[in-house]
C-alpha cells in the first residue's frame, strides 16, 4: 500500500502545518481536508530512500549484485569484480 504525504495549503493544525503522512491504496480518493482539523490540504512529493547503497562493493559481490561506475570516456567499469 503506497504511502502518501499531505500537506496544510496554508495555516493549519500540529499536525498538518509540517506534513503527514496516510497509507491510502490508489483507487482511495485523495484527502482534501486534514483528518485533525478540517484544514483544505493538499498532496505533496513524498521523499524516497534513494542513492548510493551504504554497502561495500564486495558485500554487494557477495550477495551477487554487479555495480558499474561510469568512467569520463562514457564506458563504465565493473567495481565488484573479483581481483
Amino acid at each position: 500500500m503506497p504511502i502518501y504525504v499531505y500537506k496544510a495549503k496554508e495555516d493549519g493544525c500540529d499536525s498538518c502545518k509540517d506534513g503527514f503522512e496516510v497509507f491510502q491504496t490508489m483507487s482511495e480518493k485523495e484527502l482534501t481536508k486534514c483528518p485533525q482539523c478540517g484544514q483544505p490540504i493538499k498532496k505533496v512529493p513524498a521523499n524516497f530512500g534513494g542513492g548510493e547503497p551504504s554497502m561495500s562493493n564486495s558485500k554487494l559481490r557477495d550477495l551477487g549484485f554487479t555495480k558499474l561506475v561510469k568512467r569520463g570516456d562514457g564506458s563504465y567499469e565493473n567495481v565488484t569484480k573479483q581481483n
